[in-house]
């Protein structure tokens, strides 16, 4: 009973995007599809992970879950309804098709070529790049013997390639649609460059989300192909790390086990349950804010949630980035039952209005381009806001940035 509230408590937060919209036009929601119920499934269903902790721990997690999803869900179809009746007065809400297509095209370039440019820079500033270290892992994290290096040019490499991972998917759709070599080019290397860092999300997810736009917007036969095609994305992601030759099998792993470990998601989740539940250390919010400051702050997100379950140890020791906690944990850790039932029903709401002012944008516009920019740009925009339990100070430039494509800005 257990693995079935937890797995369809966390589903339904990761599909919610189709109660409100279930359409293949709702691209948002694609992404979170192969990834989104295998890193469920897998570990919930098949390898049963809660069953290796303590029943009063799964039982608080279900019960924190299961509180936010009824303030959640309701409130996002709410802010759905309100999104929809919300006008726009975007740059292509006024601008001329051509001529908006014509500074799109534009401002990726150039943007492009600065983000690109601010990774090689960075690289070389660093003196390695985390796929060809001695250290993949520890190079990828920035920890130990890489630290320092990293820090001479983090907010440089932070920022561009924040930068280049959102411009990217635009320039897919720009090179879709003209065929350009020079765009093509910029792709690669950006992908390169992104891919070298290690951080598949990152490396991957706009040439992902690129594909995803062009298949939907095709035929409902494409949209199917679609959905088996990112399944096994998702799949074979699972064996990236394996592929590049940071890891190797040692023989006793399952297939189930691998990609699993690729996910780790729930299972470190309820060991931060645990080590809360030894140790509550209440935020008060100020998660909220934490990753808008400089350096390993105390309450950045993911500073926080290493030294929970790393309790005395120095976050720089840890071989993680930070861990990826549900909407309602964050609510809980901050305020209690109350956080749990404000983060999860302001979310919702914030949710439902953007994704219902996209749909506006979908059903009136024709042109690939402006849907893919006009979602892109927006997201990055609207993104933060709806995701305000985890600001992130490296968010900022690529929300400026998508300002030039929202409003008419002169940009050279």
């Amino acid at each position: 009973m257990d693995s079935f509230l937890i797995f369809v408590a966390l589903l339904i937060f990761t599909f919610a995007g189709y109660i409100v919209w279930p359409s293949r036009y709702n691209v948002i929601a694609h992404g979170s599809v192969a990834g989104g119920f295998i890193s469920i499934f897998v570990p919930v269903v098949v390898l049963s992970v809660q069953d290796n902790y303590p029943q009063s721990i799964v039982d608080l997690y279900i019960k924190v879950l299961w509180v936010g999803l009824v303030f959640f869900l309701p409130a996002m179809i709410g802010g759905f309804v309100l999104g929809r009746q919300l006008p726009t007065q975007f740059s292509f809400d006024v601008m001329d098709m051509e001529e908006y297509e014509d500074r799109v095209t534009k401002i990726t370039k150039f943007f492009l070529i600065i983000g690109i440019v601010g990774l090689i820079l960075s690289y070389a500033g660093m003196g390695f790049m985390p796929v060809f270290a001695e250290e993949p892992i520890a190079a990828k994290l920035f920890r130990g013997q890489y630290q320092e290096p990293y820090l001479r040019v983090a907010i440089l490499f932070r920022t561009s390639f924040f930068i280049v991972s959102t411009i990217v998917p635009i320039a897919c759709i720009i090179w879709y649609k003209y065929r350009s070599r020079f765009f093509l080019f910029l792709i690669m290397a950006g992908v390169f460059l992104m891919v070298s860092s290690l951080q598949r999300s990152g490396a991957f997810s706009g040439i992902v989300f690129a594909f995803i736009v062009i298949m939907s917007f095709k035929s409902r036969l494409h949209f199917i192909i679609l959905m088996i095609i990112l399944v096994g994305v998702f799949i074979s992601s699972s064996f990236f790390y394996y592929i590049v030759g940071v890891r190797s099998f040692e023989g006793g792993e399952n297939i189930w086990q691998v990609i699993g470990a690729s996910s780790p998601d729930i299972d470190d989740q309820l060991q931060f349950m645990v080590k809360f539940d030894e140790n509550p250390i209440w935020t008060y919010g100020r998660t909220i804010y934490g990753g808008l400051i400089p350096g390993h702050y105390k309450w950045n997100p993911s500073v926080y949630s290493l030294s929970i379950i790393a309790p005395g140890r120095d976050v720089n020791e840890v071989a993680s980035g930070g861990l990826r906690l549900p909407l309602p944990l964050w609510g809980y850790v901050s305020f209690q039952w109350m956080g749990v039932i404000l983060f999860s029903a302001l979310t919702g709401v914030l949710n439902g209005i953007f994704i219902g002012i996209l749909k506006s944008w979908i059903i009136k516009y024709k042109s690939i381009l402006i849907r893919a920019t006009a979602i892109i740009a927006f997201a990055a925009v609207a993104g933060p806001i709806v995701g305000f339990t985890l600001l992130n100070m490296y968010s900022i430039p690529p929300a400026i940035i998508m300002l030039f494509y929202l409003y008419r800005i002169s940009w050279k």
